[in-house]
């Protein structure tokens, strides 16, 4: 027969509440919780240190480059306007090639009013622009970030060579449309201010990235201007998570009628 041998009483009560060895005294009175409570109290204590502060700003330049995106909407937009209005758009003339040009040239003046060098706002009152056009100017512009000392700053280096009264002949005619397609009439964005989702994404090797975690509709408006990197080479570190391809936006864009 075998033989249990008797387990300890003391044993019994550390093995059935192992918490009360945590709780035992040591020298000085105190228990070994309160012993280790009292090395955070250093936490609370002012050692004369404040919020971190960045170092000078690095400035990221993202450069507006219109890719085939910019075609494809005037084509699309085109095509939605001979379908709500026959009759205007055939007595207005209007083509996808003075579209595109006309979008290229609302992009330019927004690119020379972020970077001070454009002084025609009230002349660009008067022209009438597609909705989604305007939405997404007005999303592009300067960004700050203090707490990582960068700052974002949208340019154009081919600039439209479309002259104002070029653009306002296309201007009207798009305008003949205003009750047919969603347009709006002073809308270009005075504030250079820009969105940070935005302003955070770019095309790097055909696929939108971004520095951090953005909504979608940030990714569709970077592909659409067609935002890159300057210093791609610098920077495209920091621009850590991938979206979709810019083929795949461009077939979201023009099948879901954003005209």
């Amino acid at each position: 027969m075998m033989c249990v041998k008797p387990v300890p009483r003391d044993l019994k009560e550390r093995d059935a509440a192992p918490g009360k060895r945590e709780s035992r005294l040591v020298k000085g009175g105190h228990s070994m919780n309160e012993k280790n409570m009292d090395l955070g109290r250093f936490g609370s204590f002012d050692l004369g240190a404040t919020k971190p502060t960045a170092r000078a700003f690095d400035r990221i330049e993202v450069r507006i480059e219109p890719n085939s995106l910019l075609g494809n909407f005037a084509t699309a937009f085109i095509n939605e306007a001979e379908r709500k209005n026959p009759l205007t758009f055939d007595r207005v003339g209007l083509t996808a090639s003075e579209v595109e040009r006309y979008i290229y040239y609302l992009m330019t003046k927004r690119a020379q009013s972020i970077e001070g060098n454009s002084n025609e706002f009230r002349k660009l009152k008067v022209l009438w622009i597609p909705a989604y056009v305007q939405y997404c100017l007005r999303l592009v512009g300067k960004v700050t970030i203090y707490e990582e000392g960068l700052e974002l700053l949208p340019i154009m280096e081919e600039e439209s060579d479309l002259t104002f009264e070029e653009a306002l002949l296309i201007s009207d005619k798009i305008g003949a449309f205003h009750s047919d397609l969603q347009l709006v009439q002073d809308g270009m964005p005075r504030d250079p201010m820009g969105n940070v989702d935005v302003m955070s994404t770019a095309l790097i090797a055909g696929y939108i990235c971004a520095r951090k975690e953005v909504h979608v509709a940030a990714t569709y408006v970077c592909a659409f201007m067609g935002l890159k990197l300057q210093q791609e080479a610098a920077f495209q570190v920091l621009y850590r998570l991938r979206y979709d391809d810019l083929d795949y936006i461009a077939s979201v864009l023009t099948t879901q009628k954003v005209v």
